[in-house]
């Protein structure tokens, strides 16, 4: 996860620093939570991942998530810089961007956003970075969700996830359809 919550239910993005040192020195252990289950977590960095927060003990909440590579870690960090420059530039303090941004009343169990933009209006749109497998039925269910709470989104796909038939339905429904790409370089 890349954000954590304090006590005070103040988000913490992993991303605004460099280490999880840095992370360790200023948060004593406990003192950062996950925003599903409200258990402690801790920052963590390692080669080839992006800095991170996990449990110390596993996660009880309801909401599904599932395990995330490096690369969707990686892709929701983008999307976020993406969205950054595109809608911020022009509206700044009108929007704020919000990684793993909990939709608790989106679905059956509720769903995180990948990244979300949070309007000052109240308006949302949610922006999903796709790299694993999926069906266009599963892409429209998703997007039906999102629209039940009002929110607008756009679908970024990569990997396993970008297949014809998945850009086929998408540009059907929206028009387009955001692609994202990994260039790894050795060291």
């Amino acid at each position: 996860m890349l954000v954590a919550i304090k006590q005070t239910g103040e988000r913490v993005r992993a991303d605004t620093y460099k280490t999880a040192h840095e992370i360790r020195l200023k948060y004593p252990l406990g003192s950062l939570l996950c925003p599903l289950c409200k258990g402690g977590v801790f920052a963590r960095g390692r080669k080839g991942f992006v800095l991170h927060f996990v449990h110390q003990h596993t996660c009880t909440s309801s909401i599904v998530r599932h395990p995330e590579s490096p690369e969707h870690e990686e892709g929701k960090m983008q999307i976020a810089k993406f969205l950054e420059k595109q809608i911020l530039k022009d509206g700044q303090g009108l929007a704020t961007i919000e990684i793993e941004y909990l939709l608790p009343n989106c679905g059956e169990h509720g769903r995180i956003a990948d990244v979300a933009v949070v309007y000052k209006n109240n308006n949302l749109l949610i922006a999903e970075c796709q790299l694993s497998r999926i069906t266009p039925d599963e892409l429209e269910q998703r997007t039906r969700d999102y629209h039940s709470i009002g929110a607008d989104v756009l679908w970024f796909l990569g990997k396993d996830a970008d297949t014809s038939d998945n850009r086929t339905w998408l540009r059907s429904v929206f028009g387009a359809v955001g692609r994202i790409e990994f260039k790894y370089d050795s060291d």
